[in-house]
């Protein structure tokens, strides 16, 4: 059964809408920090759209607390 991190990262993931979705991959995310992963979640969920800079920090930012 997946983590509740990974289903958001799955939803963050089709949100941004990327070219290489393999980027962010929902099992590397699991046992991150769910806090920080909700956080990230809320703010794309929050959002219609994002500018390509706005994509590109937040799979930065993922990428930081990926384990």
């Amino acid at each position: 059964m997946a983590s509740n991190n990974e289903q958001m990262i799955s939803e963050i993931r089709e949100r941004l809408n990327l070219v290489n979705q393999s980027v962010i991959e929902p099992a590397q995310f699991k046992d991150a920090d769910e806090n920080e992963v909700k956080e990230i979640h809320s703010y794309v969920t929050s959002k219609s759209s994002f500018t390509p800079s706005e994509a590109t920090a937040i799979a930065d930012a993922l990428g930081q607390i990926r384990k």
